[in-house]
């Protein structure tokens, strides 16, 4: 196989090399091979030492959904607002033969039903804000708010101290409370399917203004720069990730050979598999001495044999994802069941959740509602670069008068700060056989490091597509 301008090969052999280290801890899900794209590598210091609060620069990358019919796995945008998009278009409704049944029943309680209207429209001026029909949203209103934590119509309906039970009644909203539970008895066993319309639309627009608009309230989640998110989580704890970073025992290792085959592009063999092409710039850079192509000009060559050993140590596992939505109290944001039962439902005639109108989202493992759940990540490589040559001392010398270079492997620099000029070198020769050694390590700084900068190599992904 000869794949050009591809590092596929590279890519999956480093999450293979990962998920062998990791094994069980791994769990069920499947370790994904991924391709980082312009968010970069993980910034796993999520915790801001100055404040406890969460990492901004964490927080965008954990909230991005997957892009879609990519192989490896790469990120796109924010998945809050694909999510946002799918959601307010659900609703519940009621099947016809359900809703003709509660029709009947509230026409048995019109006079009921007008004097809830008359006590609310006497004691708040206007009917409460809401899609449905005033009594709807009252219901809603009054089961949602007049309640901590909420309550539902069933249990109103059969309540022996209703004052217990409606606990935040506004003074004002005293007189509406008992003519509205003559309303709820007089369309009798039909409540259940009134509660199931007003409760799970009323828990969809929780939800919704959770995601759209969060606050300390409904469990928006405060970063570092003082905005106010919908809610993520990471469940692996900041002193874990350090300590898995500093864990040189969890090392992956990768040899390939590289040779020169033509002007842009290089011949690359990793352990293991059959060759292929990649470009000179994709794979693997060195700026020492001046000369930022020195690894293609003077390493890399037709006439030299090249080895390319890396090392990257601390492979961590870091597992995160959205927070759920709790019914009571009335927290945060992701709520699935609405959208995989209006999935199920599609256009069936059944009581339940229902997309209005259908979102143009594609749902399957090649579209992008998907997000990740699990990073391994590692600290950023150390090199170690084997070259027979006839020019072996000049490249001994070259190296030996440079206190530290520029590295980039993928097109990715491996220094602070995205510079490359960070790696310090160690040089060694055997003339016996003409070869030069070259051992390049990352700056202490960048290993564990502590700062909200700080950057891991992935990898390894584990997605999620809750929809499937």
């Amino acid at each position: 196989m000869s794949e050009s301008l591809k590092a596929d090969v590279i890519i999956n052999q480093l999450k293979a090399k990962a998920a062998s280290i990791l094994g069980s801890v791994l769990g069920t899900s499947k370790l994904h091979s991924f391709n980082v794209g312009s968010k970069g590598n993980m910034p796993y210091y999520w915790q801001d030492p100055r404040n406890l609060e969460f990492n901004e620069k964490s927080y965008n990358w954990i909230n991005s959904n997957l892009k879609a019919d990519t192989t490896p796995t790469q990120l796109d945008q924010n998945f809050t607002n694909i999510y946002i998009d799918v959601l307010s278009k659900v609703n519940y409704s009621l099947s016809k033969a359900d809703q003709a049944k509660l029709n009947h029943a509230k026409e048995d309680a019109t006079d009921q039903q007008g004097a809830v209207l008359m006590a609310w429209k006497s004691a708040f001026g206007s009917f409460p804000d809401g899609d449905g029909q005033p009594i709807d949203n009252i219901a809603s209103q009054i089961a949602s708010n007049w309640a901590k934590p909420s309550t539902t119509l069933q249990d109103i309906q059969q309540s022996i101290n209703i004052n217990a039970l409606l606990n935040n009644v506004p003074a004002s909203g005293k007189t509406v409370v008992p003519v509205f539970v003559n309303w709820l008895n007089a369309i009798g066993e039909s409540i259940s399917l009134e509660n199931n319309v007003t409760m799970n639309n009323a828990y969809l627009a929780r939800a919704l203004a959770a995601a759209q608009s969060p606050t300390d309230s409904n469990g928006g989640l405060k970063l570092n720069n003082n905005d106010v998110v919908p809610s993520y989580g990471i469940s692996t704890s900041l002193a874990s990730i350090l300590n898995g970073l500093k864990d040189e025992s969890n090392t992956a290792t990768m040899s390939m050979t590289v040779k020169r085959s033509t002007e842009s592009e290089f011949t690359v063999k990793v352990e293991g598999e059959a060759s292929f092409s990649i470009p000179v710039l994709d794979l693997f850079t060195i700026n020492v001495g001046g000369n930022a192509s020195y690894f293609k000009s003077d390493i890399a060559t037709t006439d030299n044999e090249t080895t390319v050993e890396m090392s990257f140590p601390g492979v961590t596992l870091i597992n995160f994802g959205p927070s759920d939505f709790t019914k009571s109290p009335s927290k945060n944001w992701y709520w699935m069941k609405p959208i995989t039962d209006a999935i199920s439902n599609e256009s069936d005639d059944v009581s339940g959740f229902k997309f209005s109108p259908e979102p143009q989202v594609d749902f399957s493992d090649s579209g992008n509602f998907g997000f990740l759940i699990g990073t391994v990540i590692s600290n950023y490589p150390s090199v170690k670069i084997t070259v027979k040559s006839a020019s072996y001392d000049r490249i001994q010398t070259t190296f030996e008068q440079s206190a530290s270079v520029g590295v980039s492997f993928l097109g990715i620099p491996l220094g602070i700060g995205g510079s490359e000029s960070t790696y310090s070198n160690k040089v060694t020769t055997n003339s016996s056989d003409s070869t030069v050694t070259i051992t390049l390590n990352p700056p202490p700084e960048l290993v564990a490091g502590a700062s909200t900068d700080s950057v891991g190599w992935i990898l390894g992904v584990q997605t999620s597509y809750p929809a499937q």
